[in-house]
């Protein structure tokens, strides 16, 4: 890991927030028996809108919502109490909420005399005629300082994404098309989410309703006994599921200013007495709200709390974490289980006395800086500078309150996780990260980035409010989303000083769209800004009416997504402007896609290359004389460091020199010509093959000959090893 990335992260600790994990949905056993007031994931970063900054949290619940069930469909339940809770000042160290915002749902039908429970007709617009059942609710806020109550106003929810009966949600207002991808403009939501967004009292703005459940991580081989899988079997465990959303903005003066740290969780409360009228009508509420499900940071109740005090969690307040689960945190027993399971019991991981995890947890309230800017954000395209990774990709903020990182600009803090929880934060892959490194010391031991391989959600988030995405159709979407497709590879790309790489994508079907995103990364593997100049074509999703744009049009960032015609084709050119850079580049997409790399040097031609193949090791031709001489990229596709173990064989099968290279970092990319691999090659000129070998994981390859004439430039085959 290079200096700058340790000492971004080395800062943490000093800070009122540190790395955690991600959510499975299922923490606990009762809660996992009551859907509706199951929390999945809670969200909270500083926003802009205009010319105001909030405070924009959400709240998810009902984990696992199949799109388009039917007869009867997921809803927010009438005898659930949704609060999301802030704390402020003392409050955040005490773990006490300052204000509560409760959310109340009340559910009517316009005709109960049917079998068409939701859907009469397709729903031009929100609780038309064509929508039989209709859910509004009410937000009110408590002053829990002095027992004050306000009501902000009321909103209805939108319908779910049903398919043929809601068209609007999906590509092109066609119920047969899959769910829209994210916006960069409220202009461009969706009907039914804009006619859903609602302007409360003193500035607030709600949204509730279903959306793509915006968590992606492989949830199945993390509680399969650790046993994490490569990119070649990747698994995104919320690929095709919705979930319930509330979604609140929060104006910063309503909250007494910018200059503090908030501190954000939600609790589900549920009525105790239910009474069922004989004529058939729904319930009759009675009885106190009795608390039945909590989350601030995710992961602390199912990954650290034990068994016999997961219950007890849901049904406490932050107030009681100190007293009764600060030594889960502490004394991580998953540290443990990743030492032995994943290292073979020789791990990294630090098992006890974790004051980092602890300083997060306990608490259990996430930490937000609100005298920042806003937060950069994931949608199309993200945000420039925005990572997954948050801090370990260099994704930072400057904070006006905290003194930040040191040896960097006054004030430096993360840019996401752990300074909030944004919409497309792998927080995963930090956690793993967090975990198997040490964060008590400065200087920090950072082992990775590491992680479980998932790095995209299956549609992308939108960059306005609500934020969350779209939901998915339940006439048209598809499990593990967007990964369940191996990505395309190539092992190299370049830019800058004149040299421009062109990465040209086809979509083979005559049937259906293709919608997925490139990914440039760097030779650490992590995420790589690049300039992207879209030529004539079809080009990457970005902010305009069209969706479209102009062939002279730049974007700069380190991923784009895209969405292909049924027979289009996309090609995406880097800009050639600065100095010169290098590293990979992945497809991710829905359904097959065809590509090509283009290179093109000043001075020495244009060549194009394949997708590079995902192999243990490989053997490629190779010669060193007369001026030409043989180059090879390398792209690691593991998730943890590999080995790689090189040599040169000539014609009549010698080793003539041999070279491994310890510790290759996962995602990482290397090009070098054979000279530069063998330094000790005595030899003057050289005929013969060079021979590659992973350990601990998959690689791809890109071969290239370069000659000493212009246009001698030339693709080479990569051979698997047998």
């Amino acid at each position: 890991m290079r200096f700058m990335r340790r000492g971004l992260v080395s800062a943490l600790m000093g800070l009122l927030v540190s790395p955690v994990w991600a959510s499975s949905h299922m923490d606990a056993p009762l809660i996992t028996l009551d859907d509706a007031a199951n929390t999945t994931d809670v969200y909270a970063f500083v926003a802009r809108r205009g010319n105001d900054q909030f405070l924009s949290t959400a709240l998810a619940v009902y984990p696992f919502e199949e799109p388009g069930i039917g007869p009867n469909k997921y809803n927010f339940d009438d005898n659930v109490l949704y609060e999301i809770h802030v704390g402020l000042g003392e409050d955040v160290l005490e773990g006490r909420a300052t204000y509560s915002y409760q959310f109340r749902f009340q559910t009517a039908f316009k005709n109960r005399q049917t079998i068409l429970q939701s859907f009469l007709g397709v729903i031009q617009d929100v609780d038309d005629a064509g929508q039989n059942l209709t859910q509004t609710y009410t937000v009110t806020r408590i002053d829990r300082r002095t027992g004050g109550e306000t009501q902000l106003g009321s909103c209805v929810v939108p319908p779910n994404n049903q398919g043929i009966a809601t068209p609007f949600y999906n590509q092109a207002d066609n119920g047969e098309n899959p769910a829209k991808q994210g916006v960069s403009s409220s202009l461009d939501l969706d009907r039914y989410t804009a006619q859903s967004i609602c302007e409360l009292n003193d500035g607030h703005l709600v949204f509730a309703g279903q959306r793509d459940d915006g968590f992606y991580a492989d949830i199945q081989a993390v509680f399969d006994l650790l046993q994490l899988r490569g990119p070649d079997d990747r698994f995104d465990s919320q690929g095709g599921f919705n979930v319930h959303t509330i979604a609140l903005n929060i104006p910063l003066d309503e909250l007494g200013g910018p200059q503090q740290v908030a501190g954000v969780y939600a609790t589900t409360s549920r009525r105790s007495v239910n009474v069922f009228p004989q004529d058939g009508g729904p319930p009759e509420l009675m009885g106190p709200f009795v608390q039945v499900g909590r989350q601030g940071n995710p992961l602390f109740c199912e990954a650290l709390i034990a068994i016999e005090d997961k219950d007890l969690y849901n049904r406490t307040t932050p107030e009681r974490d100190q007293e009764l689960f600060s030594q889960y945190a502490l004394n991580p027993e998953l540290a443990g289980l990743i030492n032995a399971i994943v290292f073979g019991g020789n791990g990294p991981a630090i098992e006890t006395n974790r004051t980092d995890l602890a300083a997060i947890f306990i608490p259990d309230m996430i930490k937000v800086d609100l005298s920042t800017g806003p937060a950069r954000l994931a949608g199309p395209p993200d945000d420039e500078g925005f990572s997954r990774l948050g801090v370990f990709g260099g994704d930072v903020l400057v904070s006006e309150i905290q003194p930040g990182f040191p040896g960097f600009p006054a004030g430096t803090i993360p840019g996401g996780w752990p300074n909030g929880r944004r919409f497309g934060d792998d927080v995963l892959d930090i956690a793993i990260t967090a975990v198997i490194s040490d964060l008590r010391n400065d200087p920090l031991v950072i082992n990775g980035p590491a992680g479980d391989s998932v790095d995209a959600n299956d549609i992308s988030y939108n960059k306005v409010f609500p934020y969350a995405a779209t939901p998915l159709n339940g006439r048209s979407h598809l499990h593990n989303g967007v990964n369940v497709l191996d990505p395309v590879n190539f092992a190299h790309f370049g830019n800058g000083g004149g040299f421009v790489s062109d990465i040209v994508l086809t979509n083979p079907s005559t049937t259906t769209e293709a919608a997925g995103r490139v990914q440039f990364r760097d030779q650490d593997g992590l995420p790589l800004q690049v300039g992207v100049v879209a030529t004539p074509g079809i080009v990457p999703r970005r902010q305009s009416d069209s969706g479209q744009v102009p062939a002279s049009s730049l974007n700069v960032a380190s991923s784009f997504d895209f969405v292909l015609p049924r027979g289009g084709t996309l090609t995406l050119s880097t800009d050639g402007v600065g100095d010169v850079i290098a590293g990979s580049v992945a497809v991710i997409s829905d359904s097959p896609v065809g590509g090509v790399l283009r290179f093109s040097i000043p001075g020495i031609g244009i060549a194009g290359v394949q997708p590079s193949q995902p192999l243990e090791g490989f053997v490629i031709p190779a010669r060193r004389q007369d001026g030409i001489n043989t180059g090879v990229a390398i792209n690691s596709t593991a998730n943890a460091p590999i080995t790689l173990r090189l040599r040169l064989i000539d014609e009549v099968g010698q080793v003539v020199a041999q070279s491994t290279i310890e510790s290759f970092p996962a995602g990482g990319q290397i090009a070098r010509f054979i000279d530069e691999l063998f330094p000790d090659l005595e030899a003057a000129s050289f005929r013969g093959s060079m021979t590659v070998a992973a350990e601990g994981g998959l690689i791809a390859a890109t071969a290239l000959e370069l000659g000493g004439q212009p246009g001698q430039f030339t693709t080479l085959p990569v051979t698997p090893l047998q």
